[in-house]
């Protein structure tokens, strides 16, 4: 919830070298999946640019849930030009129904690629 403690970046978590925090889902009427777009496919986030002005071209997404945060998030930053790898061991699904093979079908499609924290070097 908005504006709680269970929404802050929990104290005991450092992250001095954080440039830019990401804030979405805080629109009342709008629902929110992707760290880029908001669920209404216009309202955007500040990241997509946020990158480019860095001419960042390549990013790793992990977190909640696979099939979809993570899922709308990989396939907006392909949107976006960008290359997107899902490290798949860093993300966990809810799987509604076959939703995280589906998830992992149209992250595919999108031109995502899946691997495993292992493979990062």
């Amino acid at each position: 919830m908005q504006d709680t403690e269970g929404a802050s970046i929990a104290k005991d978590i450092n992250i001095p070298q954080a440039a830019l925090i990401i804030r979405k889902g805080f629109h009342n009427d709008v629902d929110s999946y992707s760290a880029f777009l908001e669920a209404d496919k216009e309202t955007r986030t500040r990241l997509a640019s946020y990158l480019k002005e860095r001419k960042i071209d390549t990013v790793f997404v992990t977190g909640l849930a696979t099939d979809f945060c993570v899922a709308w998030t990989a396939i907006d930053a392909r949107n976006a030009g960008l290359n997107v790898y899902v490290v798949d061991d860093a993300c966990r699904g809810i799987d509604i129904n076959g939703s995280v093979a589906k998830a992992w079908a149209d992250m595919t499609a999108a031109g995502v690629k899946k691997i495993q924290s292992s493979d990062i070097g």
